[in-house]
């Protein structure tokens, strides 16, 4: 009867941990546009920049094979469907009708920018994979974009449209963000475009994606991008401990040893405490597991005392140490 109690009492326990743990695993996105400010909206001592996308440099310029369906070309004034990586972007491309720029967004000497030629259909045409997001936490993706035409000079000219699609890497939709049309401007303006989410609770890398809406290529639809960045704007939270409630080391098959359960760590180190606050169990892995049992002899029924001291990333670049503690019911 100690050992079916226990059971039941171990199962609802885990069912009501596990689901508040699941509850918290929503998305809520929301997208501010045409702000003008280099500023960041994200920001606190828990910020930490995880990806700056500034396109080098005129001596260094990256590769984005894999990231963008648009072919590169060397020329300065890429036709429809292609993209070139420049710190300059030339005001005599297709019969002067684009603005000049002598310098990328943040005016980095010799800074580079993304100069797009949309395509003759919409689609995506730049992404980006993220790894190592915990659920939870709140981050802020966002780029730089500036329309390259001069008003007044295409009468069948499009606009260029964005939006920024957010995914897992398996396909599943986390949100779509349209952002909507860049417009023209007498002098070259750079907006930035910046959308703010919530990671839910899953085990993959997530994608986003910029996709150009607009319906055709011709004259327009030419944009500049730079300065792509994810910020992480909130701690994640600490994985969640689950340990029982209570165990039976009585031999009979059925909860004879205490597990205790951790989605995910650096490290870990577990340890057990009598009532008089001796240590009786010490672990740094999660495999082994405690047997009830203390140099060979079997210790007496009652409560524990169980700490877990463990290390969680916070970010790729960023760890957390945490430490967690409550009490088991040893019974026989």
């Amino acid at each position: 009867m100690p050992a079916l109690l226990v059971t039941l009492l171990n199962t609802a326990t885990w069912i009501r941990n596990l689901l508040q743990y699941v509850a918290g695993g929503f998305v809520v996105l929301a997208y501010t546009a045409n702000q003008h400010s280099v500023a960041q909206s994200c920001s606190g001592p828990a910020s930490e920049v995880l990806i700056r996308e500034w396109f080098g440099t005129a001596d260094k310029i990256p590769s984005l094979s894999g990231r963008t369906s648009y072919k590169l070309v060397a020329k300065s004034c890429p036709d429809n469907g292609e993209y070139t990586i420049s710190s300059i972007a030339d005001q005599t491309c297709f019969s002067s009708v684009w603005h000049g720029l002598q310098q990328d967004h943040t005016g980095e000497p010799g800074g580079n920018m993304l100069i797009v030629n949309g395509s003759d259909l919409p689609g995506e045409f730049y992404r980006q994979t993220i790894p190592g997001l915990c659920g939870g936490t709140t981050y802020e993706f966002s780029v730089w974009g500036l329309n390259l035409l001069q008003p007044g000079n295409c009468t069948d000219s499009s606009l260029p449209n964005l939006t920024i699609q957010i995914e897992t890497e398996s396909g599943r939709p986390l949100k779509t963000i349209n952002i909507g049309s860049i417009p023209e401007t007498k002098k070259p303006l750079w907006q930035r475009f910046v959308v703010s989410f919530t990671m839910p609770d899953v085990d993959e890398p997530v994608l986003v994606k910029l996709i150009n809406k607009a319906e055709a290529g011709g004259c327009g639809n030419d944009l500049a991008l730079d300065d792509i960045e994810l910020i992480r704007c909130s701690t994640c939270p600490p994985e969640p401990v689950y340990v029982p409630e209570a165990f039976t080391p009585n031999n009979d098959g059925q909860n004879d040893r205490l597990a205790i359960y951790l989605a995910a760590a650096v490290s870990v180190n577990v340890k057990l405490f009598d009532r008089w606050g001796s240590v009786v169990y010490a672990s740094n892995t999660l495999t082994e597991q405690w047997d009830g049992t203390f140099r060979g002899a079997p210790c007496s029924v009652g409560n524990y005392t169980w700490e877990v001291t463990y290390e969680a990333a916070d970010s790729p670049t960023t760890t957390t140490f945490y430490v967690r503690s409550g009490q088991v019911l040893l019974l026989r």
